[in-house]
C-alpha cells in the first residue's frame, strides 16, 4: 500500500477491512501578494490616521467676517442718526494648530495664506498674543473717536510733552534721558509737542547747558536734569540733544456726551478707521455710506493718517463673499497684498485705496454718501472748538 492508501474501518456487517486509496491535498500556502497588499493597506490607513494628529508649526489667516459697526457704537448724551446704510469692519480667523491634513486643505485655496507660527506669534503664548492684540483694539478704539471728534471740529486730542523713543549713542542725552520718560520743559519753556521741543533746543548754541525737565516712566513727580548740548554732525552751528521723539498725545475732549466703542473679544487694531468713520456717521445726519453697506478696514493714526494691516487678501475674500461692492483699504499695505486682494475681490467689487481718512470721506462721496454733513455738523456747533 503507497502513502495515499488508507485502510478503511471494518464494515458494520464484519466483513474484511476494504482498501481504498484517497489523494491528500495540502493546505495551499496564502499568497504573498496578498500579505503585501494587507501590509501597505494598514500602513496607508496609519499615516492617515496620523496626518489628523501630527501638528504642523505653521498657522493659517483665513477670510473672517465683516461686521457692522452701527451695533457697536453708543452715544449717550447727545442725539445720533441710525442709517440705512452700514459701515462694516473686517475681520480675519487665525487658524491654529494645524494638523498635516488640514495645512495641505487650506493651502489649496488662495482665500488663505500659511504662515510660520513664529511670524504671527513670536516669542509669546496664544494667550499673550490676546492679550496683546486686546489691548491694541483699546487704543485703536481711543484714537478712532479722538480722530472722529477732530473732524467734527471739537479739541479732543492734545499733547502734554515729548515722549522720549530713542537715544543717539555718544549725544548729551545719552546716560541721562531713557527711552520712556516725558520732557515737559526747556529751561523756563514748555514742550508740549515735539515741534515746541526742537524750537526751544535749536534757540540754545551748541555747547550750552539746558534743564530739563523731565516725568519718569510711571510717575507723576518731574525731576531736574542739567546737560551739555552737543552740536549736529550736518550743522555744528546748532545744538544737538540726540533724541528720537513723538508727542505724548492726550486722547479726550471736554464733551458732554459719551461716545463707547464694543468690540467684546476682537482685538487688533485694524479696525481703527472703520470705527472713525461710524461715529463721525452715528453724530451726523444723513447717509454717510450713500446706503450701501461698505466695508472698511486700517489703522487710525492720531493726524488722521491710514496705516497698513494684516490679512488684507483675506479680508478682501471675505468681503467678497458678503456680496459688497465697496472696500476701503490702506494704500499703505505692501503691494504684494494690494495686489492679491484685487485679484480675489474679482470684477463686482471696488477696493479704495485710502492714505487719510479724508481719503475716506471722498470715496465715499465718490459713491454717494452725504459727506458733506460732517462740515455743517462742525459749522453749525458751537462746542466744537477750532
Amino acid at each position: 500500500m503507497n502513502d495515499d492508501s488508507v485502510v478503511s474501518p471494518t464494515p458494520p456487517d464484519g466483513g474484511a477491512p476494504v482498501a481504498t486509496t484517497m489523494l491528500v491535498e495540502p493546505t495551499p500556502a496564502r499568497p504573498v501578494w496578498w500579505m503585501a497588499f494587507g501590509a501597505f493597506t494598514f500602513l496607508i490607513a496609519g499615516c492617515v490616521a496620523a496626518g489628523f494628529f501630527i501638528k504642523t508649526d505653521s498657522v493659517a489667516l483665513v477670510p473672517g467676517s465683516a461686521r457692522d459697526t452701527e451695533a457697536l457704537v453708543e452715544i449717550e448724551g447727545a442725539e445720533s442718526f441710525p442709517s440705512d446704510g452700514e459701515i462694516l469692519l473686517t475681520t480675519v480667523r487665525l487658524r491654529q494648530p494645524l494638523s498635516v491634513w488640514e495645512q495641505l486643505w487650506l493651502g489649496l485655496s488662495d482665500d488663505n495664506e500659511l504662515l510660520p507660527r513664529e511670524a504671527v506669534f513670536g516669542d509669546r503664548t496664544a494667550d499673550e498674543n490676546t492679550e496683546v492684540n486686546l489691548q491694541l483694539m483699546a487704543d485703536s478704539k481711543e484714537v478712532a473717536v479722538a480722530v472722529a471728534l477732530e473732524q467734527l471740529g471739537y479739541d479732543a486730542i492734545s499733547s502734554d510733552g515729548v515722549f522720549v523713543t530713542s537715544i543717539a549713542e555718544g549725544s548729551a542725552a545719552e546716560g541721562v534721558l531713557t527711552p520712556g520718560e516725558i520732557i515737559e520743559r526747556v529751561n523756563d519753556t514748555p514742550t508740549p509737542g515735539s515741534g515746541d521741543l526742537v524750537d526751544a533746543i535749536a534757540a540754545v548754541a551748541p555747547g550750552s547747558s539746558v534743564e530739563l525737565h523731565v516725568r519718569p516712566i510711571g510717575e507723576t513727580e518731574v525731576r531736574i536734569d542739567t546737560v551739555v548740548l552737543g552740536a549736529r554732525d550736518d550743522d555744528p552751528d546748532r545744538a544737538f540733544l540726540g533724541i528720537g521723539l513723538a508727542d505724548n498725545l492726550q486722547f479726550e475732549a471736554p464733551l458732554d456726551f459719551d461716545v463707547d466703542i464694543d468690540t467684546g473679544e476682537v482685538g487688533g487694531p485694524s479696525a481703527g478707521l472703520a470705527f472713525s468713520l461710524a461715529v463721525l456717521d452715528q453724530l451726523t445726519p444723513g447717509e454717510l455710506t450713500g446706503g450701501a453697506d461698505v466695508a472698511v478696514t486700517g489703522t487710525i493714526r492720531a493726524d488722521g493718517s491710514v496705516g497698513p494691516i494684516g490679512g488684507l487678501p483675506q479680508k478682501a475674500a471675505a468681503v467678497r463673499d458678503r456680496g459688497l461692492e465697496t472696500f476701503i483699504v490702506p494704500a499703505a499695505s505692501s503691494e504684494e497684498d494690494l495686489a492679491l486682494a484685487r485679484e480675489l475681490a474679482g470684477d463686482d467689487l471696488v477696493l479704495f485705496e485710502v492714505e487719510s481718512l479724508e481719503e475716506a470721506l471722498e470715496a465715499l462721496g465718490a459713491i454717494g454718501g452725504d459727506v458733506e454733513a460732517i462740515e455743517s455738523f462742525a459749522a453749525a456747533n458751537p462746542d466744537a472748538g477750532s
